[in-house]
């Protein structure tokens, strides 16, 4: 690698930020101009700071069943990710701005901007400082391409808590609250709240155990279309069709409650385990909420969380091995039950005629990262990963039925 000075660095960051912009489509080039612009200058002067890092990330991924349905369809996916972390001397705050761009090969129409800009804030208290507040918020902003602009949505997000050593164990309590905002699909605009309780000790045989409580409600802002009684418009494999009889409908808001226990052992002063189970609990009886056909970076959209109860059994393993390198692996099962989601028994059932919907996951990834610590004042940090996962969904719906793994390279650059 050529050695550059950091007035070159900064350059170059500069040059890849403006990169960024002048991918995103026509349309909204004015939209954006207001976003971007600003946050190109706070990035590039905070860079000159002592107490600025700043990071890129390179990946490149192939996915052989893109958007998780029983007939696969596979794209190459490339992502480059920028971010800046600045941390002012004498003072608990952190400032963040990352932006990520994707792109997919195959269809480019697809292609998306995800930006966040934030800051968050710790300071510790007590008799020796063994205690801790925490608190943050951020704002992101997700901009896709005119076919696919239904998907775009503002959000704000903001946490708080504490972590309290109490001598015999480590407790931890917070609260989190998120507003979604879809410009496209003003209906499924919703605010999100959670709180949560975890309880933290070890042991001296190098056992930890933690348990958690979680519980979380979520309220949408808009209607919904219902066709006489059948799913609405966003159900998989109907495409968007359209009924001659409709009525509107509030959407139902949602709760559930989380259960979670984990015991992790240090096998090694290299290696460490940990096996989970983790139960969520819907508390909402009914719901007009559909899960919706795309899936890739929009969890939510394709399958939100609120919307089945589910029980999980996973593991881990981490592997610190030689030459600044280290390995995680790990996989599980997962049962999800959906409130009131209907199973549609083939590609032709219209009405979901299978009963309420029930899917049995098997999973497993793979990690292998390789550091290069440098420790020059404009480079700090080289980072390779190859990533693997899989997943075999298997559903009394058709349109749930897939085999899904993704297989990548990332590399990153710490300045």
């Amino acid at each position: 690698m050529k050695i550059v000075d950091f007035e070159v660095s900064k350059n170059l960051a500069f040059q890849l930020l403006l990169f960024l912009q002048s991918l995103i489509i026509k349309e909204k080039e004015v939209t954006m101009n207001r976003i971007i612009i600003p946050l190109l200058v706070v990035m590039v002067n905070a860079i000159a700071l002592a107490q600025t890092s700043f990071r890129v990330d390179v990946a490149t991924f192939y996915d052989d069943n893109l958007y998780r349905t029983p007939e696969a369809e596979s794209d190459f996916l490339n992502q480059i990710g920028l971010m800046v972390n600045y941390s002012p001397e004498k003072t608990n705050f952190s400032y963040f701005i990352n932006l990520n761009y994707i792109t997919f090969a195959a269809n480019n129409t697809r292609n998306f901007l995800l930006s966040t800009i934030g800051t968050t804030y710790e300071r510790s208290f007590g008799n020796e400082n063994q205690h801790e507040f925490f608190f943050g918020v951020d704002w992101m902003l997700r901009m896709d391409k005119k076919e696919y602009d239904y998907y775009d949505y503002n959000q704000f997000y903001m946490f708080t808590g504490l972590k309290l050593n109490l001598n015999y164990f480590y407790l931890k309590a917070g609260y989190n609250f998120r507003y979604r905002n879809y410009s496209n699909l003003p209906e499924l605009t919703n605010s999100r709240h959670y709180g949560f309780v975890q309880f933290n000790k070890s042991f001296a045989t190098r056992t930890s155990l933690i348990l958690e409580g979680d519980l979380g409600y979520k309220s949408f802002a808009g209607q919904v279309l219902a066709y006489n009684g059948s799913d609405y418009m966003w159900g998989r494999g109907r495409r968007g069709g359209v009924r001659a009889v409709y009525s509107e409908s509030n959407i139902p808001s949602m709760s559930h409650a989380i259960l979670l226990v984990r015991v992790a052992q240090s096998l090694h002063s290299r290696v460490g385990v940990y096996v989970q189970y983790r139960k969520q609990i819907s508390l909402t009886n009914e719901t007009s909420y559909q899960n919706v056909e795309s899936y890739f970076q929009d969890e939510e959209l394709f399958d939100d969380p609120f919307s089945y109860s589910s029980e999980t059994v996973s593991s881990q393993l981490t592997w610190i091995l030689p030459w600044q390198m280290k390995l995680q692996a790990g996989g599980g099962v997962l049962a999800k039950e959906y409130v009131s989601e209907q199973a549609f028994v083939s590609a032709d059932d219209s009405l979901g005629s299978g009963g309420i919907r029930k899917d049995n996951r098997a999973f497993f990834y793979a990690n292998l990262s390789k550091s290069f610590f440098i420790g020059k004042t404009w480079l700090k940090l080289i980072k390779l990963t190859f990533e693997y996962s899989f997943i075999d969904n298997q559903s009394n719906s058709y349109w749930y039925n897939y085999r899904n793994s993704l297989s990548g390279i990332n590399l990153q650059w710490k300045f």
